[in-house]
Order: C-alpha cells, then structure tokens, then sequence
C-alpha cells in the first residue's frame, strides 16, 4: 500500500509537469500582437474553434474551421498541415486555449489569441491579403 502511495503521487507528479511543458510551448499574444505576428510569420494559418452554429453568425474566410466541442476533436486536428504555424481563436478564448494543447501534443507550432475572440479579430481584417 505504501509503494501505491508513492506511485501514485508520482504520477500525478508528472502529469502535472507534462500538462505545463505542453502549456509553455504554446504561445498566447493579446489581441493586436495576434495579428502582428500573424501578419509577419510565414506559413501561418488561422485556426477558428468555434461550433458550427458561431460559424454561421460569421467566420473568417481565410481560417480552417475545426469544432472543438465535436467529439472527434483531436481526430479531425490531424488532418491539418504540421508544417504551418496555427493562430488559434474562439469565440472569447478559453476553448482556443484547451484546443492549442490540444495541437501542441500533437507536435504543432501553435499560436492562442488571449482576452479576444473572434468579434474582436474579426475587426482587424484579417480576410485581406497578407
């Protein structure tokens, strides 16, 4: 019982530690540096996690579309191009932040907008060419 103690704590031990190495490579920009370096990073594709019903009130032309909420989530992310850089976004950003680890774990650069959402992004016309 006592080694299931310490097997135990070492394991949520490390949980821990991946869940925030997994986080550390994720890099989350407000709004306006988002679209700075959106504009400046070559290979860059938006990433809109919003459910389908957030799309047709209005998307961004130039974003790939994938449903966080959808059940297939982290099976629908690996038909995306690993070689591209993700600028991830939602509808106000606490689903993009739990999407990018989502991609980070599976081995993609990944880029979160914080404090915003689409609204606010929306705004910044991103639809124009780079």
């Amino acid at each position: 019982m006592k080694n299931f103690k310490y097997l135990f704590f070492y394991l949520l031990a490390f949980s821990f530690l991946a869940c925030a190495e997994a986080n550390s490579q994720v890099k989350n920009l407000s709004l306006d540096a988002f679209v700075e370096t959106y504009q400046t990073t070559e290979n860059a594709q938006l990433l809109d996690v919003r459910t389908p019903g957030e799309w047709s009130n209005g998307s961004l032309a130039k974003s790939e579309k994938v449903n966080f909420k959808d059940a297939q989530f982290a099976a629908n992310v690996q038909k995306l191009d690993k070689s591209k850089t993700y600028f991830v976004y939602c509808a106000v950003g606490g689903r993009s932040a739990r999407a990018a680890n989502v991609l980070i774990q599976n081995g993609y650069k990944v880029v979160n907008l914080t404090g915003a959402g689409y609204g606010q992004l929306a705004k910044k016309g991103l639809d124009d060419e780079k």
